[in-house]
């Protein structure tokens, strides 16, 4: 990880220098760092370019834990997972890394408009399960999974992706972290995209949401179980994700947001979803 001279100013302006890379925008500010759209200078690539908060420029240990976690994202292998370009350190210390750029809208800024149709949320719900195993499998939790770590990109193999992966910790870590959790923070965002409301307490689906199938009902109300042993582990939620993407004949790559649930028929045994496709 070569160090690099570059502008150490609170925000970096357009056309500051981070590597090898041109900034352009801020995207976003996360709770360790500034995120950034860079251009590399040479190659035809886009990153986010994340870099340590200058506050923070004097926790060495928060800065080696970035750069672990840079690490430890690389040995992740998943397309809804973005890759790691490369790592540096700035002149005042500051660790930055770029990483692939993820754009789409996020599940908070598509139930900031309505509530996510059904046929979205069991895609949802089945790619994000499937990263989170992918991750669980190696020994990776994402610790802090919300509405807006998850962002549907139609332009990617897969229709949703799961960026901000700066709180990725090993679930052996003494962060207590454990997969059941990565589950648990799922469950909500999908009861948040499905209902439109936030979980209470006592709350279930078919309470909040009586007209939701009971199949996909009982899949996020185990998610949000008290108890992390009576939740399912991300590939059981994948599994019975997938169950209902049959029942349901879903092409993943061509779900959109356009798919609204017209009609809903629920039995405890089946259910019929009639959608209409615009375009």
């Amino acid at each position: 990880m070569a160090r690099h001279r570059t502008d150490t100013s609170a925000r970096f302006a357009e056309g500051a220098r981070v590597g090898d890379y041109r900034i352009e925008r801020e995207l976003r500010s996360e709770d360790t760092g500034l995120v950034y759209c860079g251009k590399h200078i040479v190659l035809p690539r886009r990153a986010a370019i994340k870099v340590m908060h200058p506050a923070q420029a004097y926790m060495r240990a928060l800065a080696v834990q970035i750069l672990r976690e840079a690490c430890v994202l690389e040995a992740l292998s998943h397309p809804g997972v973005p890759r790691v370009y490369e790592c540096g350190v700035l002149d005042d210390k500051r660790p930055w890394v770029a990483l692939e750029l993820i754009t789409g809208d996020t599940v908070a800024e598509l139930v900031a408009r309505h509530p996510l149709a059904i046929a979205d949320l069991v895609t949802m719900v089945r790619a994000a399960a499937d990263v989170l195993e992918h991750a669980h499998a190696r020994g990776v939790v994402h610790n802090r999974l919300t509405d807006a770590s998850i962002v549907r990109t139609p332009q990617r193999t897969v229709p949703f992706s799961v960026r901000g992966w700066g709180d990725v910790v090993a679930h052996d870590s003494n962060l207590a972290a454990e997969p059941s959790g990565d589950v648990h923070d799922l469950g909500l965002v999908a009861f948040r995209a499905l209902t439109g409301a936030m979980l209470r307490e006592g709350d279930t689906v078919s309470a909040v949401a009586p007209s939701v199938p009971a199949e996909l009902a009982a899949l996020v109300d185990d998610m949000v179980a008290r108890e992390p042993t009576a939740r399912p582990t991300a590939s059981e939620v994948r599994t019975r994700a997938q169950g209902l993407m049959t029942m349901l004949e879903l092409d993943p790559a061509r779900t959109t947001t356009s798919d609204v649930p017209k009609h809903v028929e629920d039995s405890p045994s089946s259910f019929t979803i009639r959608i209409h496709r615009s375009g």
